[in-house]
């Protein structure tokens, strides 16, 4: 089982916590705050208050054996970043992943030794410009340098037409990886009920319908091309 120790149980900690411990992993919450602590003991492995500056008792909370930590600690806590990712390249942990809210906080943190920064505010504001702009495109995953995964309602115009007909990859370079539907039936009552199905090995037999969502693999620029219909 994947171990991974959450620093800091402010809205982002907690919710990173809640949401690893939900897909099955094994979390260490830990905060200064008993409050916060408190509130999210029954959703975690183990949840504790702690110095998580102190080695020692870094150390005793188990976090030496973790498979990554997360530091999700407040924008004003930068010199609390630097002595925690200190305590935790000495614990020998493998994988650090880390808050931060500028570029030089950045540029400080990697050179510690941490192994990813992560700008929640700045990724918040990128969605909410995506969704604002393209409303079809629903979520989007970089994959690596330019590459994304992405959720997109199929538009309107390819509604009735199966994958093969619309030969994606060649027209728009993209790959459709799955195609997610809501379908509608009747209960033992006969009362209308819905449900969601995932065709996660689409064929070019695969016809889209309408509220059909495609999750799709392609550069940005071509998933937001796709997306607003060029």
């Amino acid at each position: 089982m994947t171990t991974f120790a959450v620093i800091g149980l402010g809205q982002l900690g907690a919710s990173v916590a809640t949401q690893l411990a939900e897909r099955g992993a094994e979390v260490i919450a830990i905060d200064s705050d008993p409050m916060r602590v408190e509130q999210i003991k029954d959703q975690v492995a183990r949840a504790m208050s702690l110095d998580a500056t102190d080695e020692k008792a870094l150390r005793a909370a188990g976090v030496a054996d973790c498979d990554t930590v997360i530091l999700a600690l407040g924008e004003a806590q930068l010199e609390e970043a630097v002595l925690i990712t200190m305590a935790l390249r000495e614990l020998g942990v493998g994988r650090i992943v880390s808050r931060a809210s500028s570029d030089i906080q950045a540029r400080v943190l990697l050179r510690l030794g941490v192994t990813r920064v992560v700008f929640p505010e700045r990724q918040i504001g990128i969605q909410i410009a995506r969704q604002v702009l393209t409303p079809s495109l629903h979520d989007m995953v970089p994959l690596g340098e330019h590459q994304a995964l992405a959720e997109v309602d199929v538009p309107t115009r390819l509604v009735g037409k199966t994958l093969g007909e619309l030969q994606l990859r060649r027209v728009y370079g993209i790959n459709v990886v799955a195609v997610q539907s809501r379908r509608e039936y009747l209960d033992d009552a006969g009362q209308p009920e819905s449900a969601q199905e995932v065709d996660s090995v689409p064929g070019p037999d695969t016809r889209l319908a309408v509220g059909d969502r495609l999750m799709i693999v392609g550069t940005d620029t071509r998933i937001r091309a796709f997306a607003e219909g060029a």
